[in-house]
């Protein structure tokens, strides 16, 4: 067993301070594992152009960062700003929106992790929690209006300038209050990869958009809804993978799982425990669960927990009166295999 540790980070201010803040709080480990995602061919002026169309104040959280770390903006944009044709991918994820809870496992690589649980309010944009990827981009979360939206990566075989998952799902927590208003601005976004997000919001609205850098599929079916790594759609099908990660068998998992005759805690205990067809130890080939996520609608809670470790409760709308957390920290183990 190897111990995962993850740090708590709560942040209220400008879009400035907060990306200063963090700036000063990162671990410069951190900034050197991600130096794997600065690119030569970063294109800034694209960059600013499309963060000033979507979510201008990310730009202020960037130079802000760009401070905080002491390096030039060029360079945290370059490596946190999530734009452009990234060449490192996320392999695996599972998840199911329900009009009363979502819930969703992140699997990936424990060396290209944040490690970071992030909360931040401001007065410039809507405030949300998830788990940080690349500074400012998220794995999943939700905010203050009840939305909550998680990615889960298809393929990255055809590519154009874009954001990457993780922005996507961070611009649209901090800009959108609904489901109806996420797939409007997922439509207008310039994406990089192929991405499934899945998306639920406090009225009971849940969908799956199926997103490649030219075109995209929206399953609205309503109610329960499971994602994982492959697009569903008849239509979208010739853009997927070799199926890697069990896709299609973690699916089948999800749909047999009778998850409207389930509470919100069997399937959050489902997702996390180790012993379940959900969880994965393959962090050699990046495909091991890091961490499950869940929000309930209904109670406003969210409720968090790394692999073997106790889970994390969130009381959200204590948090969004001002009540900050007392933790500081999550805790877990890695079952890593023999090489």
């Amino acid at each position: 067993m190897s111990s995962l540790k993850v740090n708590i980070e709560q942040y209220r201010n400008t879009a400035y301070q907060i990306g200063y803040l963090q700036g000063l709080n990162l671990d410069r480990s951190l900034l050197e594992k991600m130096g794997v995602l600065e690119s030569p061919f970063f294109d800034e002026k694209s960059m600013e152009e499309a963060l000033r169309r979507f979510a201008p104040h990310l730009l202020e959280e960037l130079r802000g960062l760009a401070d905080g770390l002491n390096v030039s903006f060029q360079k945290a944009a370059s490596l946190f700003s999530g734009y452009g044709e990234p060449e490192i991918q996320g392999m695996g994820c599972s998840s199911v929106v329900h009009p009363d809870f979502a819930v969703r496992n992140y699997d990936f690589t424990p060396d290209l992790y944040d490690q970071r649980f992030v909360l931040i309010q401001s007065d410039e944009y809507l405030a949300s929690a998830g788990h940080g990827l690349h500074v400012i981009g998220r794995h999943e979360g939700v905010n203050e209006a009840g939305l909550f939206i998680s990615f889960h990566f298809v393929n990255n075989n055809k590519t154009k300038p874009g954001f990457t998952a993780s922005s996507i799902v961070r611009i649209i927590l901090d800009t959108c209050s609904n489901t109806g208003e996420a797939i409007n601005l997922l439509q207008q976004l310039p994406h990089s990869w192929s991405y499934n997000f899945s998306l639920a919001d406090k009225a009971g609205n849940t969908a799956i958009a199926e997103v490649s850098p030219f075109e995209m599929r929206i399953n609205k079916g309503g109610g329960t809804l499971p994602c994982t790594n492959h697009f569903q759609d008849e239509h979208m099908g010739a853009q997927n993978r070799a199926d890697r990660t069990n896709s299609g068998e973690r699916l089948r998992q999800l749909e047999n799982k009778n998850v409207d005759r389930s509470t919100a805690e069997e399937i959050f205990n489902w997702f996390s425990s180790p012993d379940s067809p959900m969880f994965y130890h393959d962090y050699g080939e990046l495909f091991g669960t890091l961490h499950t996520f869940a929000y309930l609608f209904g109670e406003n809670k969210i409720w968090t927990a790394l692999p073997y470790g106790t889970t994390l409760e969130v009381e959200w709308d204590s948090w969004l009166s001002g009540e900050d957390m007392k933790e500081t920290y999550l805790e877990g183990k890695l079952l890593l295999k023999n090489k």
